[in-house]
């Protein structure tokens, strides 16, 4: 038996590397396909979240000075660069955050979300920063560029007349629209953009914790979702921003306002898989009803698991489920 668990560990830390590598070239692949500066992102905010989530599990305070110290030291040195450069430090903090917090059990999946909460401040002052407009312009302008290509294309392909005419009428509707709630949506797609790349790292440090046989990071599930208090409040801040009648205030209200009730969607989600679980449905049966209403009927759906995930925090439907058999795992991700 001692020969098959070796070949098996082996097997197991070849694989992990296997995996890092395939995702480092993926990560490459959508880099060459950004245009510049903005393209670094796609490997700088992986690699920097993945390196300081490990340094500061495993060395602890020492590891948290000196990501935080480089941090700082970025932002300042950095400020000149563009709005690019700023999610590197703002990535760093998360990762530090969750190694910190990595010991044990780990933290829950809502808690994790939570750490994002250096990268979603960044979001909601991005539109207090210089340049923040000149950035606006140059993807509306991009946009609009895509729109006069799109166009251009019907017509090599022989569209005409009242067929023509209306697409252009639609094009021109929406690029009115666009062009009003471009400042308000920016910073929430980058937010979302670099909290996607923060999993990614964790994923990847996951990856090289296995192969350097160090601990596995924790485990979680998406049915323990929950976020902290402290989200709740962070909605209700955004709200009160779009309320206003400041309209300089509103990019940063509808950052935090969207990002927040995106949270407790999918808290809403994690509720009704939880008690679809408790109460026998198989696993894939759960994917495969919540992809579909997904598909059907998503902006309702949205709403609906949003409104749910809310009034979880007051309800705690899951409070009242039948206790688990097993305990959470640990394993790696």
């Amino acid at each position: 038996m001692e020969p098959d668990a070796a070949a098996s560990r082996t097997g197991g830390r070849r694989a992990s590397w296997v995996r890092a590598a395939l995702l480092v070239v993926v990560l490459g692949v959508l880099a060459l396909e950004t245009p510049p500066p903005w393209a670094w992102l796609w490997l700088a905010v992986p690699m920097t979240s993945a390196l300081a989530l490990l340094l500061c599990w495993r060395f602890g305070t020492a590891a948290v000075a000196l990501v935080g110290a480089g941090a700082v030291g970025a932002t300042v040195l950095g400020s000149a660069q563009g709005l690019w450069l700023w999610w590197i430090p703002a990535a760093a903090l998360v990762g530090a955050w969750m190694g910190v917090r990595e010991e044990g059990s780990g933290p829950s999946p809502g808690q994790r979300a939570w750490m994002l909460a250096p990268a979603l401040a960044l979001a909601a002052a991005l539109p207090w920063l210089a340049h923040y407009r000149d950035m606006v312009a140059v993807v509306d302008r991009g946009l609009v560029a895509g729109d006069a290509q799109m166009l251009e294309l019907m017509r090599q392909l022989g569209t005409s007349g009242d067929r023509l005419g209306g697409l252009e009428k639609a094009v021109s509707q929406n690029a009115t629209m666009r062009h009003a709630a471009l400042p308000h949506l920016i910073p929430t797609v980058l937010f979302l953009w670099v909290a996607v790349l923060v999993v990614l790292g964790r994923a990847l440090a996951a990856r090289l914790a296995r192969a350097l046989r160090w601990p596995r990071l924790s485990r979680t599930s998406l049915r323990d979702w929950r976020l902290p208090d402290a989200a709740l409040w962070t909605f209700l801040a955004g709200l009160a921003l779009v309320l206003t009648p400041w309209s300089a205030w509103a990019p940063t209200g509808w950052t935090l306002l969207l990002n927040a009730g995106l949270g407790y969607c999918v808290q809403g989600v994690a509720v009704v898989e939880s008690l679809l679980l408790a109460r026998g449905v198989p696993p894939p049966v759960v994917v495969l009803t919540m992809l579909f209403a997904f598909l059907i009927f998503m902006p309702y759906f949205i709403l609906a698991a949003a409104a749910l995930g809310l009034s979880d925090v007051w309800l705690d439907y899951r409070r009242l489920e039948p206790a688990s058999n097993g305990e959470r795992k640990t394993g790696d991700h």
